[in-house]
């Protein structure tokens, strides 16, 4: 695997999930107004961790770790594309069934999903740059989870 087919991914995922969250944010715009400003906001921040990856691209490029070369960083990555999907196909059959705590906790879970996936990135480089990036993408994830856990439903 290419390393540059390993940063489409990353960039591939945080944006499909920000997409996730604006879909969310706009089903409920009307009925929950704070729970839709809430997802708007995670999307925001998720394109803005999709554009963090692609500064970081270059700094990779010339880092000698070779981790996310490796097929495992493309399995990683893979699988939390196949859990995107399967939430977003639950979501767009079930919505109008789904309470504001079904809505956090499918959130949840991402984020969680996102964190792991992180932190096995974080684990795995030597490149003390690389290692800044993976703890920043981490902290943004974890920031999304203290949101979520700590949002009241109107």
């Amino acid at each position: 695997m290419s390393l540059g087919k390993t940063f489409y991914m990353l960039k591939n995922a945080e944006l499909r999930t920000g997409e996730l969250y604006a879909l969310i944010g706009l089903s409920f715009a009307i009925a929950q107004p704070a729970l839709s400003e809430l997802f708007n906001d995670l999307a925001e921040e998720e394109k803005l961790h999709a554009r963090q990856i692609e500064l970081m691209q270059s700094v990779f490029l010339q880092s000698e770790d070779a981790f996310l070369e490796n097929p495992e960083a493309e399995r990683l990555i893979g699988e939390f594309l196949e859990n995107l999907d399967m939430i977003r196909n639950f979501f767009n059959q079930h919505h109008a069934q789904m309470q504001p705590k079904d809505l956090i906790n499918l959130a949840l879970d991402l984020e969680r999903s996102l964190v792991e996936k992180h932190h096995t990135f974080f684990l795995q480089v030597t490149d003390p740059q690389s290692k800044k990036f993976f703890e920043s993408l981490n902290l943004g994830d974890e920031s999304h989870i203290r949101k979520l856990e700590d949002f009241q439903p109107g």
